[in-house]
């Protein structure tokens, strides 16, 4: 039974992957995005902060960490994840904010090893978990 159900969330996932990008026409990004190895590449390098569930810590806004740093913010889309462009997410997510801030001193150092490919099809896997309602605020607003 619960193969079963796993199958039928990967359908979904794929349908819903499939669907956005053909929504959104002509991609600013990635040539080969592929929502099952963004996911497998998701649980391999993000979900140790993260959370397998993208729901990030559940203190991520409210405490810091035993060394001072803010803690992961959830990618769930109940974060502010969907506040910020495409660009913005390859660029945490590939290079961290060591490459945006300078003098950073927190764990978000990213994920240089990884293609642009893989980065975005990790980005994409991301926003296939966000409600249907937030991805189209966010496709609509950040349009290619």
């Amino acid at each position: 039974m619960k193969l079963k159900n796993y199958i039928s969330t990967m359908q979904c996932l794929k349908l819903i992957s499939l669907i956005t990008i053909l929504c959104i026409g002509p991609s600013i990004h990635a040539a080969e995005i592929d929502i099952f190895k963004g996911m497998k590449l998701y649980a391999e390098n993000c979900a140790g902060c993260h959370m397998g569930n993208l729901a990030g810590h559940e203190e991520w806004n409210k405490s810091l960490d035993e060394d001072g740093h803010r803690r992961a913010p959830p990618l769930n889309g109940t974060g502010h994840t969907w506040h910020h462009s495409p660009k913005y997410l390859f660029q945490v997510t590939k290079y961290g904010f060591k490459k945006i801030v300078p003098d950073y001193e927190g764990k978000m150092l990213g994920n240089e090893t990884l293609s642009d490919d893989d980065v975005w099809s990790i980005i994409e896997f991301i926003k296939s978990t966000w409600p249907e309602k937030l991805l189209k605020k966010y496709n609509s607003h950040f349009k290619s």
